[in-house]
């Protein structure tokens, strides 16, 4: 067989999706308890491309032949809420439910991105000032929050603090937060899978991908791309085998780490470069289908919705 024949054999080979060591070991006994689909980044305005990419979006996942149960959102609902006043993210937010309501059907869990998050300076005595009005919009409760759903336990994490000093953010879990996590993962039976998702990645190589973020030859990175109290995070996960997952999004790109038992998947954007093309790095427009199984193990496939 020669180069060209070999190439053009492997061009139609069909797309093998993400598959955690637990599904790679060939168990047919296993038996699948939940599909769902991640969106995140839908960066949402009231202009007409993200309206309706958005639109389409949720096409595509319910228009699946295996439709997903349900809908986790890995945040940036909005375009942004850090710098803007309130009739601007009000905008923002009517757009986003009139494209829910018109296009979706399937139920949505989200979780807070720092777009999502009010830091208008101007706003600082509105009650809806940080994140109260994203959780009353989201209709989540709190900013952090766990379910469970077909054997799975599901942690959503608030991993976006204000910096009110510079008027912008930094990822990490903060300390009420984190004795919440602690509590929560005692509790849950150890027989229970886990899996968790913040908005900025707990652990992920994708802060690696610009020159910018290298300073006088060492890299430098910022808490605003992955949680500066991740060290913390990945001690607490080692004494919890059954945390089989951790979810993300933020950067817009996608990629798969598999880290002491833990598989993180930072999950791509469906607005692409916010709105400005498809792809963003290398990384095209699109959302994941996951399919976790009762062994613990999961399965990932990235789907472009144009």
């Amino acid at each position: 067989m020669n180069r060209r024949t070999l190439l053009k054999s492997a061009s139609l080979l069909p797309f093998v999706p993400d598959l955690t060591p637990e599904s790679s070991s060939q168990n047919l006994a296993r038996k699948r308890s939940v599909r769902f689909a991640y969106v995140g980044d839908t960066h949402i305005t009231p202009e007409t491309t993200p309206m309706k990419g958005v639109a389409s979006c949720f096409h595509h996942v319910q228009n699946q032949a295996d439709k997903p149960a349900f809908v986790l959102h890995g945040g940036d609902v909005i375009m942004d809420a850090l710098k803007l006043g309130r009739a601007e993210v009000q905008k923002q937010w009517d757009a986003w439910h009139t494209v829910v309501k018109a296009e979706n059907s399937l139920p949505i869990e989200y979780c807070i991105g720092n777009h999502d998050v009010w830091g208008y300076d101007e706003a600082k005595n509105d009650p809806m000032y940080g994140k109260k009005w994203a959780v009353d919009l989201m209709r989540i409760g709190d900013r952090y929050r766990s379910f469970d759903r077909n054997g799975w336990h599901f942690i959503i994490l608030d991993s976006v603090q204000l910096t009110p000093e510079n008027k912008w953010y930094t990822g990490f879990i903060d300390p009420q937060q984190l004795e919440w996590l602690k509590n929560d993962l005692a509790k849950t039976n150890p027989k229970t899978p886990v899996l968790i998702l913040s908005h900025i990645p707990i652990f992920s190589p994708t802060a690696f991908f610009s020159e910018a973020n290298v300073k006088n030859g060492n890299w430098a990175i910022s808490g605003g791309l992955v949680l500066s109290n991740t060290p913390d995070l990945l001690k607490l996960f080692y004494q919890y085998p059954n945390i089989k997952a951790a979810l993300s999004g933020h950067m817009h790109l996608l990629d798969r780490v598999d880290y002491n038992g833990v598989s993180y998947f930072c999950n791509g954007a469906v607005s692409g470069n916010w709105w400005k093309s498809d792809t963003y790095q290398q990384t095209k427009a699109g959302y994941a289908l996951f399919d976790l199984f009762d062994d613990g193990s999961i399965e990932r496939t990235y789907l472009q919705y144009t």
